[in-house]
């Protein structure tokens, strides 16, 4: 089957993580600092947009699709401010000490699929100050599940290296496996546009697939 890509953005909860008052519903991506107020005395003064900053708990509960059971299961944050965790039913499974980088989550073999999931992302925001200009606060930027079977490349699995000499380039591609227990092969192929330039065919085997793409006389 085809890598598959959900938006993962509605049916989301948000409120401060340490106190017991009603969530919000929210569609991300959301940036929480927006309905807090102002004031004088903020840590961050004009640099954050005089927001005091504070730690948010999202919720997100879903059962999920049974045809989803027996694939695999990413979650990928695009951002989130900041130095967020992860929790799925209790469990702890991600921590990203940034705000600005996007980070994946596996949830493969970790979902209820007979029952309703707990999504759980905290974002802190408190530990202020900690920007040198207005950051936003929570999940803002998309989140994504993507779908993808047993034998796969991950997400971002493709390393492409270069090296030239005159008219002739070479491409070194170093491709990451999932799933892959038998020999078999995998092709690369380089378009201009829609139209193939040049192909390169390898033996795949293990986590790994090495090859080099001669490339002549490229545009630049």
């Amino acid at each position: 089957m085809p890598v598959i890509a959900c938006s993962f953005n509605t049916g989301w909860t948000c409120r401060h993580l340490l106190e017991e008052g009603p969530a919000v519903p929210v569609t991300l991506p959301h940036d929480a600092a927006l309905a807090e107020p102002r004031t004088e005395t903020a840590p961050g003064g004009t640099n954050t947009g005089w927001d005091e900053g504070y730690d948010y708990l999202y919720e997100k509960r879903f059962t999920p699709d049974a045809a989803l059971q027996g694939q695999t299961l990413v979650l990928e944050f695009e951002g989130v401010y900041h130095n967020a965790e992860v929790w799925l039913n209790g469990e702890k499974l991600a921590f990203n000490p940034y705000g600005y980088t996007d980070f994946k989550v596996d949830l493969t073999g970790k979902l209820d699929f007979d029952a309703e999931n707990v999504l759980q992302v905290i974002a802190r925001n408190a530990d202020q100050p900690n920007s040198r200009w207005y950051s936003g606060a929570g999940i803002y930027r998309d989140v994504t599940l993507h779908v993808l079977p047993k034998r796969h490349i991950p997400l971002d699995g493709v390393y492409v290296t270069t090296t030239h000499e005159l008219e002739s380039w070479a491409m070194t591609i170093d491709t990451e496996l999932c799933g892959v227990k038998d020999n078999g092969v995998l092709t690369h192929v380089l378009l201009d546009g829609d139209v193939p330039v040049c192909d390169v065919t390898v033996e795949a085997a293990g986590d790994h697939a090495n090859a080099v793409m001669q490339v002549l006389s490229p545009k630049l």
